[in-house]
């Protein structure tokens, strides 16, 4: 996400748990749209990387004579390097338009927008919901815009991408970045406990023996550090418990945290800390003064796996040993990860509606699909050059670029967009797993909350006719 930004998950525990990272990764409610933002992401630290000075670049597309200039203004709490880089791509492309960004966000992005504030672009930080609902209607449909839209209909995406900004028969976002989740790996923990790499299609089995391997409590080693808690929605999707991140079903309108198979997928996520200890538990973590960002405890050397994401990259190149990118796991039925992916809408007050699809659509070009992967996010547009671009990338230079690829193509998407009532969700359900989590306790303790927000979320999603 915790303060990473999937977890928003914990507390909307996260904003940016793109951005906070933690997330700091790992955001929701509705109505007055006066609530608390979400924790941002610790925001990446290093530059935003430039082509290679031998790269071609395209040749700026000359502006209409009797076209005025344009500009454009994207609210949101953070710009990734990423992000900027392909903002400034657009404007070189594009000379006559001119995007401006608005960081001063007051609690919550929409509440600029009932101000009045002109605006061109969002960044989505709470969901969907409150945007178009109780008598919100601020956001354009952008699904007539993809249909006549040339690059995108082209475009070979990532499995389940559109589907997931899609809701109610409508487009209401597109994606902004794509963080596919990745497992980092200390090679020298491996070599020091005599075990070897595993293959990509490795197990849960093989990550927990492997875990148990290097944590020895005596020399202050341990399996891995906030993985635990992580694992739990994409482990749930990989055994065939859940159908999409947050614990919920495949279609996305009810959680089924209350289920016998998520409890015990739980249970199992529970058991690393509290049974098996392969993580750390709160009283060990104040104990042995590990610090809150798991990357910081990582590149001390005495945690052999932590989930990977972009903006930990920074603090990963500071290891003086070698490290390494695995897939998650492959479960009882398929393998998969979870991509945080940034949902960016088009206000529909917008006066230059042209323009700012023009951006959205950019997103989906070659050339910003290669400056995400500059800046160690993924891609989300399938093609031969984006993905022999990841082996140039001088960020993953060392790494196993064929894991990173497979994570960034392997299913599935957070959905937090079109979650019903997602801030209800978080503070009731999410935030309750997590604490139990690592704290211990009975986890059949959400069950009423569960089917009290699975009651809310029908109400909700049959008065918006979805």
């Amino acid at each position: 996400m915790k303060l990473r930004w999937w977890k928003v998950r914990g507390i909307v525990a996260a904003l940016l748990a793109v951005m906070v990272a933690l997330s700091a990764c790992s955001g929701g409610g509705t109505k007055s749209g006066t609530e608390d933002p979400p924790v941002e992401t610790p925001p990446a630290t290093d530059e935003t990387k430039t082509p290679p000075a031998d790269e071609a670049k395209p040749e700026p597309e000359p502006a209409p004579e009797d076209r005025q200039p344009v500009e454009l203004t994207i609210h949101g709490w953070f710009f990734s390097p990423a992000l900027k880089a392909t903002i400034a791509a657009f404007m070189e492309e594009h000379p006559w338009i001119t995007i401006k960004e608005n960081t001063s966000i007051n609690q919550a992005v929409i509440n600029n927008i009932i101000a009045g504030e002109e605006s061109d672009l969002v960044i989505l930080d709470r969901g969907l919901t409150e945007w178009v609902s109780n008598g919100n209607d601020l956001l354009e449909d952008l699904k007539p815009y993809i249909a006549v839209d040339e690059r995108m209909q082209n475009a070979k995406m990532v499995e389940g991408l559109l589907e997931s900004f899609t809701t109610g028969g409508k487009t209401y976002a597109l994606p902004w970045t794509d963080i596919p989740m990745w497992i980092a790996v200390n090679k020298e923990m491996l070599s020091k406990y005599g075990m070897e790499m595993p293959g990509k299609d490795w197990t849960y089995d093989d990550l927990l023996e492997m875990a148990k391997t290097a944590t020895n409590k005596d020399a202050n080693d341990w399996g891995m550090f906030g993985l635990a808690g992580d694992m739990n929605d994409i482990r749930a999707i990989a055994n065939g418990s859940a159908g999409s991140a947050r614990l919920l079903s495949e279609d996305r309108t009810k959680s089924v945290a209350n289920t016998p198979e998520v409890l015990a997928d739980l249970q199992w996520s529970q058991d690393l800390i509290r049974k098996w200890n392969v993580q750390p538990n709160p009283e060990q973590i104040k104990e042995n003064g590990f610090n809150a960002d798991p990357a910081v405890n990582f590149v001390n050397g005495n945690v052999l796996f932590i989930t990977g994401v972009d903006w930990i990259l920074p603090t990963l190149q500071q290891a003086t040993f070698e490290w390494d990118v695995l897939p998650f796991p492959r479960g009882t039925e398929r393998q998969v990860t979870l991509h945080q992916v940034g949902p960016m809408s088009m206000v529909k007050a917008s006066k230059h509606k042209e323009e700012a699809f023009m951006f959205l659509s950019y997103l989906f070009s070659e050339k910003a699909q290669k400056l995400s992967i500059d800046n160690g996010s993924g891609s989300w547009v399938i093609s031969p050059e984006i993905d022999a671009h990841y082996a140039q990338a001088s960020i993953w230079s060392g790494k196993d670029v064929e894991a990173v690829k497979m994570s960034a193509q392997m299913c599935c998407y957070w959905n937090d967009m079109n979650v019903m009532d997602l801030g209800d969700y978080v503070n009731s359900v999410s935030a309750r797993i997590s604490r139990i989590m690592t704290e211990g306790g009975d986890f059949s303790e959400v069950i009423p909350f569960v089917e009290e927000y699975n009651r809310k979320a029908a109400d909700t999603r049959k008065a918006l006719g979805w």
